[in-house]
């Protein structure tokens, strides 16, 4: 259970780095280079786009992008 609440907090974490780095909206999306992300940071990045919490797009260039959707519908 606290193994839970670690991810949690880590992945909020990990949101506001997407955040800071202006990745916000698919215009804005970043690429795991421009945001300079370790392996663990890959890791998360992914199991966030799992569910739902972080979008991955494809650009014109076949490159796939990341962004923080806002939370406002």
């Amino acid at each position: 259970m606290a193994e839970m609440g670690m991810l949690f907090a880590y992945g909020r974490r990990f949101r506001e780095k997407l955040k800071k780095a202006g990745a916000v909206s698919e215009e804005t999306a970043k690429t795991i280079e421009e945001l300079g992300l370790s392996n663990r940071e890959i890791r998360t990045l992914r199991r966030n786009v799992a569910i739902g919490k972080v979008r991955e797009i494809t650009d014109e260039k076949g490159e796939k992008r990341y962004y923080v959707p806002s939370s406002r519908h």
